[in-house]
């Protein structure tokens, strides 16, 4: 068969394929992840369970915060939220149908411990419950201790995070959370995104317990000075518990704190100043919690610039280098960065990480959001903050991996989608998935000792101040029936499962859910035949000996990259 020929088939099954296939490819590095890579899907307590009034749970702060007029998207609270509470047989069953083998979940200290300290065995059953049925469906649990609410007794008894005695209490909350689950459960977090919960909640007031300086917003709070404290108290608290999970636990088990961030990019190319705020503002995102949690104490870029930062005793420092067995790396978005100095037209400049402290009394840096369509950011998405960047998630894991030298697991990585895209049909979140996977994949290629990945999210549910209004599920929930209706980004993700699991991109009955890709599996077997009658031919006695054809892997047909689908491909 000449080659010519088959050339010119595989063009017809490409651009046979081009509509059919393009949302729905696989990202084209996917085999490039090691044997082993984990994909999961991530939630939180507050976000999920609902039964706010049920089973002795005390009220969190969220609970308090999203019970104030004005605090989030009409009014939207964790009251019912996902109903997860008593749903949570269902959802796990979605994960298995899934082939989702990894699930990160949190734990609510307020449901554990209603008044922050004393056991609530209703808790305890319940957590025990969905642990025992993950483990019986062979899915490994990620656990972590604080994802935002904490307890209001313990925010009435000594503003929470501002005291020195939150250490001992969640310590001890950890400990027992450790002693209850530690047979079902082997890897750890104690915190999740430390910067967001205490710049929100201590910087803009934007989240709770919403204080913050500017008198229109909060009735208390100091935005230069409480974002610090109570960061420094949260890296206490976690050195402690982990102290205490090193000296129950050994080979096997690991713990960790999420931390999250941009990637900074210098605005102008050749810029110094630039560059140099670039990178203050990464060690002001990330090594902020990553520089103690592993050397021991804050970055020297911080130091100098945050008068008001509280200073690690020597013990302190001890106790807290080398605390954590692995970086847990959220990300969504990523920003370009100017010097502090530089001028810009006011629309132009965006905040940083909603800390004003970045911006401002601290005069790290100035980061600008740019314009959609900048071939250097790309689109945005339902979210006016969530600009599509998936170099950045590439970028940011080789910069923690050469600082850190640490494994990593991407443990939260997704979006919304934009404004009048169909919510069940998603091929926008696929795109963005996609994309990042791939940019996962880039990473470890040059470097990076990334273990896992974890969708955000599971199910639409209570995105905090934005309640309901954003969705970023694999999982539609309709919130007035709290049916649960997989997208089709569902079905996409459970076949990349299924493709990497097999060392696989050759599943076409699945490439497109719901369309008629007869013509695909037709071209393709004609391939498949194609190829093994030129493999046959090649041992046949010819007169002539002819130069072998160059074959071609049938996933190239089936996975392309880059093809017109209606979104931007990175």
């Amino acid at each position: 068969m000449a080659l010519g020929a088959v050339t010119a088939l595989l063009c017809l099954a490409q651009a046979t394929a081009t509509k059919t296939v393009a949302v729905d490819a696989l990202p084209p590095n996917l085999l490039a992840l090691p044997d082993g890579f984990a994909f999961g899907a991530a939630t939180a307590a507050y976000q999920i369970e609902g039964a706010a009034s049920e089973g002795g749970r005390g009220p969190s702060i969220w609970d308090a915060f999203s019970h104030e007029k004005g605090k989030t998207h009409d009014g939207d609270s964790g009251d019912v939220a996902d109903d997860h509470y008593h749903r949570y047989p269902e959802d796990i069953d979605l994960l298995a149908k899934a082939g989702i083998k990894h699930y990160r979940l949190s734990i609510s200290w307020s449901r554990l411990m209603p008044d922050g300290r004393t056991l609530n065995d209703e808790g305890v059953a319940f957590y025990s419950a969905l642990l025992d049925l993950l483990v019986e469906k062979n899915i490994e649990p990620r656990v972590t201790l604080y994802h935002w609410d904490l307890p209001q007794a313990l925010e009435d008894e000594y503003n929470g995070w501002l005291s020195p005695s939150i250490v001992e209490d969640f310590a001890a909350y950890a400990e027992k959370c450790f002693e209850l689950f530690g047979h079902h459960v082997k890897t750890w977090t104690t915190f999740n995104e430390p910067l967001t919960f205490v710049g929100g909640g201590y910087g803009t007031g934007v989240m709770a317990p919403g204080r913050c300086s500017d008198r229109s917003r909060c009735i208390a709070g100091d935005s230069e000075t409480e974002p610090l404290l109570a960061a420094h108290n949260v890296l206490l608290a976690h050195a402690h518990a982990a102290s205490r999970f090193r000296a129950r636990f050994s080979k096997g088990y690991s713990i960790d704190m999420v931390n999250c961030g941009w990637m900074a990019w210098p605005l102008r190319d050749g810029s110094v100043d630039d560059m140099n705020a670039a990178s203050s503002f990464m060690e002001a995102q990330w090594a902020w919690f990553l520089d103690p949690l592993v050397r021991g104490d804050y970055p020297p870029s911080l130091k100098a610039r945050a008068p008001a930062l509280p200073q690690f005793t020597i013990e302190e420092q001890t106790l807290l280098k080398g605390s954590v067995d692995m970086l847990g790396v959220n990300y969504y978005t990523s920003r370009y960065v100017a010097a502090a100095d530089a001028v810009y037209p006011a629309a132009s400049v965006g905040d940083a990480a909603g800390i004003p402290a970045l911006n401002g009394e601290y005069h790290l840096a100035t980061t600008r959001s740019l314009s959609e369509g900048d071939p250097r950011i790309g689109v945005v998405g339902g979210s006016p903050w969530l600009y599509v960047a998936p170099d950045g998630l590439t970028d940011v894991l080789l910069w923690l991996q050469d600082r850190y030298h640490l494994p990593m697991a991407v443990t939260e990585n997704g979006c919304d989608q934009p404004s009048g895209e169909d919510e069940r049909d998603d091929v926008w979140r696929i795109d963005y998935l996609r994309s990042h996977i791939d940019g996962v994949a880039t990473a470890i290629q040059r470097g990076a000792d990334v273990q896992a990945y974890y969708a955000w999210s599971l199910l639409d549910n209570f995105e905090w101040a934005d309640g309901y209004s954003k969705r970023f599920g694999l999982v539609f929930v309709d919130y007035n029936t709290l049916t649960r209706t997989p997208k089709r980004s569902f079905a996409w993700y459970a076949r990349l499962i299924h493709a990497h699991a097999s060392s696989s991109l050759l599943l076409v009955d699945d490439v497109a859910p719901g369309r008629d890709l007869k013509m695909v599996r037709a071209v393709s077997a004609v391939l498949l035949f194609l190829l093994c009658v030129m493999v046959v031919s090649r041992f046949l006695p010819k007169r002539r000996r002819l130069r072998a054809p160059r074959y071609i892997e049938i996933s190239e047909v089936v996975t392309m990259p880059n093809v017109e689908s209606g979104v931007e491909v990175f």
